[in-house]
């Protein structure tokens, strides 16, 4: 049985456009700011669980997501995480970044 994130990595090998929307493409992938000097890369999963999944945000989301990270189990800080526990670190943040993409959307339209 192929492993989920196997299957991943796999799509990101092959499709170059999809590691581009990962890193970013110049701009917050959750408000869009686009200067230069204000982009940095956020791990969702925490570098030190799956260092090579990363996205672009500005400084400011990036706060964001580092603070919420703060109140994970710390487990989280671990560099030797069984594969199962550092997907399941992926997941919450990935989570993260996007109920913070909803709320963004959701704050354009004036919805609570």
């Amino acid at each position: 049985m192929s492993d989920y994130f196997d299957d991943i990595k796999k799509l990101i090998e092959e499709n170059k456009w999809i590691e581009m929307f990962l890193k970013g493409q110049g701009y917050c992938i959750i408000c869009g700011h686009d200067d230069p000097l204000d982009l940095e890369y956020h791990g969702p999963a925490r570098e030190r669980n799956i260092p090579d999944f990363l996205i672009s945000c500005c400084r400011n989301c990036h706060g964001r997501f580092s603070r919420k990270q703060r109140y994970w189990p710390k487990e989280s800080l671990r560099y030797k995480n069984p594969s199962d526990l550092k997907k399941a670190f992926l997941l919450l943040g990935l989570a993260d970044v996007f109920k913070e993409k909803a709320r963004k959307v959701f704050d354009e339209y004036g919805i609570a």
